[in-house]
């Protein structure tokens, strides 16, 4: 079992060094380095095909890369074996999709609960932060998720991702596939939880409406990552 320290804030929750990573003859990464810390979130922006949802794979440790190093509250995600990794992932990270992920039959208050008691914490205990969750942030109670609307769904989406207070959250187009007002909700949400909840918050898009949002906005460009303002061309 990996034993989870809360961070303090400004401590880094993520850490990557040197990633590379090739597939079927591309290179996606070449020595990538992304680093964020407590209480601060981080955007990814770059088109689609660019790596960006594979970077998160790496990540949680459902991609290796061929070289470097992913440290999540100084834990070494490739230095663990199989067990320790599913600890870590369901314990330290939380996730959000960009279609929500969630079980359509059940309540938004069991999904939720559900994370937490898949990772073996007290049922009681469970539903009653699954409610808290759910109050904080603004989602009414349904029979089935499929009563919610699109922003409502994904405010549950994000109550799952922190019902086992992760010190790390994790976007994948969050706001995607949402309309105008709920995208402007939903993002204020997100880009609110890192100082709230104590955690690190990284999002990937393609959005700038919404990475502008975050303290620090990166670009995928040209194997690695780059703050949003340099220019093409001066990447490396």
């Amino acid at each position: 079992m990996v034993v989870m320290e809360t961070p303090v804030s400004g401590d880094d929750v993520l850490d990557v060094q040197g990633l590379c990573y090739a597939v079927r003859g591309r290179t996606l990464f070449q020595e990538l380095d992304l680093n964020v810390r407590a209480g601060e979130s981080v955007a990814v922006i770059g088109p689609s095909g660019s790596g960006k949802s594979t970077l998160l794979s790496c990540l949680i440790g459902l991609v290796r890369p061929d070289r470097g190093a992913v440290h999540i509250a100084g834990k070494n995600l490739y230095g663990l074996k199989h067990a320790e990794l599913a600890s870590l992932r369901s314990r330290a990270i939380g996730m959000v999709f960009q279609s929500g992920e969630l079980l359509p039959e059940l309540s938004p208050l069991d999904n939720v609960a559900l994370a937490a008691v898949l990772s073996r914490a007290e049922a009681r205990e469970s539903y009653d932060r699954a409610r808290n969750l759910l109050d904080e942030l603004g989602v009414p109670a349904a029979a089935t998720t499929e009563e919610l609307s699109g922003g409502e769904r994904q405010r549950t989406a994000v109550a799952r991702a922190l019902i086992n207070s992760p010190v790390l959250l994790l976007a994948d187009e969050p706001t995607g596939a949402l309309d105008g007002a709920a995208r402007d909700r939903t993002a204020e949400l997100l880009f609110g939880l890192p100082r709230r909840h104590a955690c690190g918050l990284l999002v990937v898009t393609h959005d700038m409406s919404v990475a502008a949002r975050a303290d620090r906005t990166l670009r995928l460009a040209d194997q690695v990552l780059v703050p949003a303002g340099v220019p093409e061309g001066q990447v490396r």
